[in-house]
């Protein structure tokens, strides 16, 4: 009779070839990057997206309006979660051309997820909503169900993914003496904490701006895309998603600053 130890030992002795371990390191997986691109209003978010190869916006607000792309809804901006989870099932599944997804925005998906937490979680009962902030910590754990959507997309069609999103300050800790304010997306810090480890690029969509006098002033009509990321600014790239610290808030400026920093991927 075979003892248990035997039996374990047959069963681990015969691997699937991905648990198997080699000497030979295994090529870096080329998959179309995950952008975040956050600013203020009317700095050019959603002129950048349109300008990304083959384009789909999955809207939430109407700030491309007044561009011509493929969008869905096709007829207004998504009013519910459900509708929002739609528009990616038809991107998945559907019959299309499009090599990229734009979510505009992002932090008006988190205002449909938090109504949608209201509605089937708490009866629509705002007051139990906010008691221990059990609805807005529901809300942003929502976020994981849009990633996975969002990874089955660009796996499957191999699409790139940009998420828009209105920038906003968000507390920052410090271990070390007083709290600070940082740039972000404007979102709470429950989905954004999510979302940030997710994205391969968080970028700085951003006037220049000089500071005279404690007052901030323009100092030009230059747009730009900050990705590196300091205590006053959440940005930042993946290792094989470099970014120059800057780039000009240009969709072929940013894709040449993709091929000259990550061996022409």
């Amino acid at each position: 009779m075979t003892s248990i130890a035997e039996r374990n030992a047959t069963e681990v002795s015969v691997p699937e070839d991905r648990f198997t371990v080699t000497n030979i390191p295994t090529r870096p997986l080329s998959y179309p990057p995950r952008l975040v691109l956050y600013g203020q209003p009317k700095v050019g978010k959603s002129t950048f997206g349109s300008l990304a190869p083959k384009p789909v916006f999955v809207c939430t607000e109407d700030g491309s309006s007044g561009l011509s792309v493929v969008r869905l809804p096709a007829d207004r901006p998504c009013q519910t979660w459900e509708e929002f989870l739609q528009c990616l099932r038809g991107i998945l599944t559907q019959d299309h051309d499009r090599e990229t997804l734009v979510v505009d925005t992002l932090d008006l998906c988190e205002s449909l997820a938090a109504d949608y937490v209201l509605r089937t979680q708490f009866k629509g009962s705002k007051s139990d909503y906010m008691s221990f902030y059990k609805g807005p910590i529901m809300a942003g754990e929502m976020m994981n169900i849009l990633m996975m959507a969002l990874d089955h997309i660009r796996k499957t069609r191999n699409m790139m993914i940009i998420l828009l999103a209105h920038d906003g300050l968000l507390a920052g800790a410090n271990a070390l003496g007083e709290d600070f304010k940082k740039w972000a997306p404007n979102l709470s810090k429950y989905a954004w904490n999510r979302v940030r480890d997710w994205a391969d690029q968080i970028g700085h969509a951003q006037s220049e701006f000089t500071v005279m006098g404690g007052k901030a002033k323009g100092s030009g009509k230059d747009r730009y895309i900050y990705f590196r990321g300091s205590p006053g600014r959440d940005a930042g790239c993946r290792a094989g998603y470099e970014m120059p610290d800057k780039v000009k808030l240009n969709w072929d400026e940013y894709q040449k600053a993709m091929k000259e920093n990550n061996n022409g991927n």
